[in-house]
């Protein structure tokens, strides 16, 4: 059905086509547009037929030229006599393009420039001895007709190598927004594993003390039910611990890929986060401008985790804006002696002095939804200390003023990473 379908639009635009022309030569011969639209469309749609496609051209396009002729003249015969050439010029077409290119399977441009040459020459020559006697061809017709020909096949390969280059373009861009959102989706999973991971040793800690509460309760003369009790908690604990490394065992499969193994730039983690933010503020029609500056450029073995960082410092950033006009989001990455100073700032509604020294701890957050009563998990900022602290060996401070805005600094030493750029510009 497909196959019938496109066949019929190829020859509709052929058709169509075939109006822009002009005459030459003997009367009824012109020269049209669509001679060079059909070599492209038989070169792109290579599933169909060239002379099942040529043929019902054959039969749409002078049809459809003898409809508008004969509105003109009002005279059949003179219609028919004028159309009638065009169905064997199609006729041909499909043949020769079938024996010249179609039964070879190799794509080649070279042969097709050659085969969309004698294509167009040979049918020419086949419609004008219908037209008139061969024999009564002069050289400088047929010198013309090649030369039409060659015109018509340079231009046919020309927007084939365009429509080439344009479709390797969007399937590099393609590429390019499916690796970012890939190491950022990552980058996600590999935070929340690290979280999870984390959060084993606490409930490994809660068992034990749970375990040490029934030996002591065995141990001396407390109700039995207390003991039962004390022996249920320590089992339920045990079958989180469980739940929870299935949990990382499947993510951590997820999220297996084979760039962990390689060390990223910088300046990519930035720009990848870069496009990310503008999406973001874009679709949600925030009005927030960012301000992203690389001064530095080194490879980072932990993106993921460096990413993750950056994001949930970038993310804490613009819910600080979401109600403010004329917002700005400042991403600063430069050294400083033997550091490197990620600076994540904006003018924002600030932090209260009085949790500030809470706004690292893990399940503190001044997130609250009035629509639906959600309080925020208050994991991002604990993570980014976390992360920094544990992977980086760094630290992190922030400096913030009620409505005016935060800024968290991030400090990292040099030696953590490797592979380092020399081009570098130091923190002002």
């Amino acid at each position: 059905m497909n196959k019938a379908k496109h066949t019929f639009l190829i020859a509709a635009c052929v058709a169509l086509a075939s109006q822009f022309n002009f005459k030459c030569f003997v009367p009824g011969f012109i020269i049209t547009l669509s001679v060079i639209l059909l070599p492209i469309f038989l070169y792109n749609y290579v599933e169909l037929n060239p002379i099942v496609v040529c043929f019902t051209t054959g039969i749409v396009s002078p049809l459809f030229r003898g409809i508008i002729e004969y509105l003109e003249i009002k005279d059949a015969v003179t219609t028919w006599v004028m159309v009638a050439p065009d169905v064997f010029f199609y006729f041909s077409y499909g043949i020769f393009y079938y024996f010249l290119y179609y039964k070879e399977v190799k794509e080649d441009l070279t042969r097709f420039f050659t085969t969309a040459f004698f294509c167009d020459f040979l049918s020419n020559i086949v419609e004008m001895s219908i037209r008139i006697n061969i024999s009564s061809m002069s050289f400088e017709i047929i010198r013309n007709l090649m030369a039409i020909a060659l015109v018509r096949a340079f231009i046919s390969v020309g927007v084939v190598i365009s429509i080439k280059h344009y479709r390797a373009f969007l399937d590099r861009v393609e590429h390019e927004e499916r690796y970012r959102r890939l190491v950022l989706l990552t980058s996600s999973f590999k935070s929340e594993i690290y979280f999870m991971s984390k959060n084993i040793k606490e409930i490994e800690d809660v068992m034990k003390k749970s375990y040490y509460a029934y030996k002591l309760i065995s141990e001396n003369d407390y109700p039995e039910e207390l003991k039962h009790l004390a022996l249920d908690i320590s089992k339920d604990v045990h079958e989180i611990k469980k739940g929870y490394l299935r949990i990382i065992s499947g993510l951590e499969e997820i999220s297996k890929d084979k760039t962990d193994e390689t060390s990223m730039s910088i300046r990519d983690i930035i720009r990848i986060l870069e496009i990310d933010t503008k999406d973001f503020i874009r679709l949600n029609k925030l009005d927030i401008q960012i301000y992203f500056n690389t001064k530095v450029d080194f490879y980072v073995e932990e993106h993921y985790y460096l990413m993750s960082i950056l994001k949930n410092l970038i993310n804490n950033s613009i819910e600080a804006l979401e109600r403010r006009e004329r917002g700005f989001i400042k991403l600063n990455v430069c050294e400083s002696g033997e550091d490197y100073i990620f600076i994540v700032s904006d003018n924002g509604e600030g932090i209260k002095p009085g949790n500030i020294d809470y706004i690292f701890n893990p399940g503190f957050s001044t997130k609250f939804d009035e629509s639906t009563g959600n309080i925020g998990r208050g994991l991002g900022l604990a993570l980014v200390k976390d992360l920094t602290n544990s992977i980086f060996y760094g630290s992190i401070t922030v400096q913030s003023e009620v409505d005016k805005g935060t800024s968290f600094t991030i400090t990292i030493p040099k030696n953590v990473f490797r592979g380092e750029n020399d081009e570098v510009l130091y923190c002002g």
